[in-house]
Order: structure tokens, then C-alpha cells, then sequence
């Protein structure tokens, strides 16, 4: 079975939802990522994430309900939803811009077919198309190291399973990932807002840092006041033309609810939601969930994640998924002294520590999500300018 087909429905039976949402979870064909009452507003959340596939409801003329979807969005595989299957009817929802219809109650093996169908309609439009992983490491509170993850599982992505991988400052007032790996880059991601709709992949590798581990940077812009000139629509298709452009996207997401950082969660095929054992940092991440499930992606996507975790804690960690409803997926070690020098130093906990515990931790959280990896060795990297800085190389007398 191919990738799951990322679905918008249109729908206002919630039982048919709720089924057919059962469905793809049980047959891994369709990934319920967007609902709709009405087909406005359905139409705004294909402007906004551009759907691979739109499902719909249909009763009465499918013109009305069909029509003004396929009408503006006709790249857009429709399926339509109907109690009424007659010949004539199928026909009518064909000539209004469906691409096919299935009955309601909805059967498992009609859905797969349909599904099926999108898929090779889907590669037949681009059949060389690369579709990386989007991968965002959120934290609703301050300090609490979504920017040590982000840049660290990056480097053992790419040094370990050979993954072509980026990271995005998405922390646009102020962000910090450029610090985290030492570089100046002459571009970002207020620049690349700009081009994402060039289709030359090139020229878009021409605004993107490069880091001597092999990650690539896209920093966040120079200014605090240029963070208002981003939008979340440009965020869409900056993540876009960066998963087509690399295996995995790791987004470092700002702490607050904005539409840029809900743009970035609704994209991403994994979300680490990270948070540390105590009682301040566990209300928030406790209210992040509330509001992950309120907004329909409280699912398999969603990661919890513990930092700095410490097995003697007062708070156990099993007390923790009681509490969040959620499994913990991954506990990284607290070990603050060496992530405090990586970060003064501007390196890399590979670099730095490359036995240490919080070292190896991360690479088994690459592990966890790619498999097993294939150990390849690093090439020498130059001392960079913090480095220079702290520890300068004295002349020989």
C-alpha cells in the first residue's frame, strides 16, 4: 500500500466522518487531516493546505455542491459521497468535476478503490515528485530545549541515516537555530518567502545555509520587525518547496498559538510535542493537547517528548501519559552542563560529546523514527567563528 492520501471532508453527518475516518485509520489509505460543514469553508482550507484529495457529501444537485470546488481548485482529486448511486446521478456528479462516487454507508473496499484511483491520478500529474517528511518540535513554554531537539536529531538524521535534512527557524522575532550551529547565512527565510513559487531547486539551495554536518539551515529573517512580513500562507509554500526539495523538514516552532505556527503543526507528518517534568510545563503542554484535539490532530502525528528527564523525578513518567492521555515517545537525559557548552560554543552535541548519554540519545530518537541506521563517519569540520573566539589556536613560539 502507497502513502496515505492527505484528505479534506466536506461533510455535515458526523457519522459518516467518524466512519470513514475509522476506515482509513484501519486500512492506512486516507489521512482525515481537515473537516468542513460547508463547502466555503472547506474551500478555505484547500487555499490554505492544498489537499491531496477533497471528499463531499452530496445531496440533491451536484453542480451546486461539486461545481464551484472543482471549478477553483481543478488539480484537486474530488470524491463524492451520495445515498443516491443511479447511473444517471453518477453522471451528473462526473460532469460537475467529481472524479468519482462511492455510496453512503461508506464500504471498506469501495473506499480503498476510490483511494486507489486518486493515488494513480495523483502520479500521473507528477510522478517525479518528492515528498519529504515535516517534521515540527513545538513547546508552548520557553526553556524547555525544542531547539536542542530540533537541531540535534537533525545532525543524527544526517550524519547517521543519510538523510538529506533542514531546519527552519521559524521563530521568526527571534530565533536561535543559527547559533545552535554556528553560521551567518547571507539569506533567510523571509528571502525564500519571496521565491518559493520559482521552480528552480537550484535557486532556492542558493538562500539556504549549509552546515559542515551536512544539515541545512534556513535562519529566521534580521530584523524583529520583518517577522510581520511573513505570512502563513508564504510559511505553506516555503514548507512545501522545502519537502520536495529534502527527506526531512525539522521546523523549530515558536511557543505561542499563531496562525504561522497551526499552519506548520497541520503540515507536519510528526509533531514532538516537548515538555519537561514539572508542574508549570506540564499545565501547558496538558493545554496544547486540549487544543491539538479541538482542532482534529490530536492523532498518531503527535509525539510527546520529556527533556531533560531525570529517572528519579517526583513526577514518574508513567504518571505523566495517565495524566496527558498520551504515551511518552521518547525521554531525553538531563545532562545541562554539556547542552549548555554545545550551545555557548556554538556546536554540535556530536561534535562536542560524542559518547555522551544525551548524545546517543538523540540518535536512538532518529532511530525510533527511521529505523536502524547506517553508520557513516564525518569529515573533519572547521573551527568555526564562536570557536575561534574561545578556544583561539596560539602560534608556536
Amino acid at each position: 500500500m502507497g502513502e496515505t492520501i492527505r484528505t479534506l471532508i466536506i461533510e455535515t453527518d458526523p457519522d459518516t466522518v467518524r466512519q470513514i475516518d475509522i476506515l482509513g485509520r484501519q486500512t492506512g489509505t486516507v489521512d482525515i487531516r481537515w473537516r468542513a460543514p460547508s463547502v466555503p469553508e472547506g474551500a478555505a482550507l484547500v487555499r490554505k493546505f492544498q489537499p491531496d484529495m477533497a471528499i463531499i457529501g452530496v445531496n440533491g444537485d451536484p453542480g451546486r455542491v461539486i461545481g464551484p470546488l472543482a471549478k477553483e481548485f481543478p488539480n484537486l482529486y474530488i470524491l463524492a459521497l451520495s445515498a443516491e448511486c443511479s447511473g444517471d446521478y453518477v453522471l451528473q456528479a462526473m460532469r460537475a468535476g467529481a472524479h468519482d462516487l462511492i455510496s453512503t454507508p461508506v464500504r471498506e473496499v469501495d473506499l480503498c478503490i476510490a483511494v486507489e484511483k486518486a493515488r494513480k491520478v495523483r502520479l500521473r500529474k507528477d510522478p517525479v515528485e518528492r515528498r519529504g517528511k515535516i517534521v515540527s518540535v513545538f513547546s508552548n513554554k520557553g526553556g524547555n530545549g525544542a531547539t536542542t531537539i530540533a537541531a540535534n536529531l537533525a545532525d543524527a538524521l544526517a550524519a547517521r541515516h543519510g538523510k538529506k535534512v533542514i531546519v527552519v527557524d521559524l521563530v521568526l522575532a527571534h530565533g536561535d537555530v543559527t547559533m545552535f550551529f554556528n553560521v551567518s547565512p547571507a539569506h533567510t527565510i523571509l528571502d525564500l518567502a519571496k521565491n518559493a513559487d520559482k521552480a528552480d531547486p537550484e535557486y532556492l539551495h542558493s538562500l539556504l545555509a549549509k552546515h559542515s554536518s551536512g544539515v541545512y539551515i534556513l535562519a529566521d529573517p534580521p530584523r524583529i520587525e520583518d517577522a510581520d512580513n511573513i505570512t502563513a500562507g508564504q510559511v505553506r509554500e516555503v514548507l512545501l518547496a522545502l519537502r520536495s526539495m529534502f527527506d526531512v523538514v525539522i521546523v523549530d516552532t515558536p511557543h505561542q498559538f499563531d496562525e504561522k505556527t497551526l499552519t506548520a503543526l497541520e503540515m507536519s507528518d510528526t509533531v514532538l510535542l516537548v515538555t519537561l517534568l514539572n508542574l508549570p510545563s506540564l499545565k501547558n503542554t496538558q493545554r496544547s493537547i486540549e487544543l491539538f484535539c479541538r482542532l482534529g490532530f490530536m492523532d498518531e502525528r503527535v509525539k510527546l517528548v520529556l527533556s531533560r528527564y531525570l529517572p528519579d523525578e517526583e513526577i514518574p513518567k508513567e504518571s505523566i501519559e495517565g495524566i496527558m492521555n498520551c504515551p511518552v515517545f521518547f525521554a531525553v537525559p538531563n545532562d545541562y552542563p554539556t547542552v549548555l557548552s554545545s550551545v555557548n560554543r556554538g556546536k554540535l552535541l556530536s561534535e562536542i560529546a560524542p559518547d555522551k548519554e544525551v548524545t546517543h540519545a538523540f540518535r536512538r530518537l532518529a532511530e525510533l523514527m527511521e529505523g536502524p541506521a547506517t553508520v557513516t563517519e564525518l569529515p573533519k569540520k572547521k573551527r568555526g567563528f564562536i570557536e575561534r573566539v574561545i578556544h583561539p589556536v596560539r602560534s608556536a613560539p
